[in-house]
């Protein structure tokens, strides 16, 4: 084989492997949730106390990501899904939607035209180096993790399938 092809390849495995670690998430399953504390668009202050008992699921997004955008009418029909559940081992489900942003009226915007019309809606203007970004590791968005009751990651990045998969094997059946 000839030795450009050997560097090419290396040079690719390189580039991958480097992504791979770099955007991995730093917490995992099980591992308890950072705690925080910020405000919603209302003004107000919200932590990880604030959804004792309940899941919650935690997406981080921005108005200027169409990956995000794309996957918020799905998140809307989750919500409208899951807001009344009852499960087995939580008192109920929250939402908490972290727009990682540089213009707050942009995200103003966005939350209105894609009707997110959960309550939790919290805005940080230094995108990934906000502190909700930074005490979950986000380094890229879409983001979104499953906490459980207690405060533990259940999910990190979960496809929508695997996060309904998990929300109704628990959920009470009527």
């Amino acid at each position: 084989m000839p030795k450009y092809l050997v560097f090419v390849a290396l040079t690719v495995f390189l580039v991958f492997a480097i992504r791979y670690f770099y955007f991995r998430p730093i917490l995992g399953y099980g591992e308890a949730c950072p705690e925080f504390k910020c405000q919603n668009i209302q003004g107000k202050e919200l932590s990880l106390s604030s959804f004792k008992g309940k899941y919650v699921v935690l997406d981080f997004w921005g108005s200027w990501c169409a990956p995000c955008r794309a996957e918020n009418p799905i998140l809307r029909m989750f919500y409208e899904q899951y807001k009344d559940a009852k499960f087995n081992s939580a008192e109920g489900i929250d939402f908490l939607s972290v727009a990682l942003e540089r213009n707050r009226d942009q995200a103003i915007t966005a939350i209105e035209k894609d009707g997110l019309i959960w309550p939790n809606q919290v805005i940080q203007e230094d995108r990934m180096n906000s502190d909700m970004a930074v005490k979950f590791g986000v380094k890229e968005i879409p983001s979104k993790f499953l906490i459980s009751p207690e405060g533990k990651i259940l999910l990190v990045n979960p496809d929508f399938k695997e996060l309904d998969d998990y929300l109704a094997k628990n959920r009470l059946k009527n």
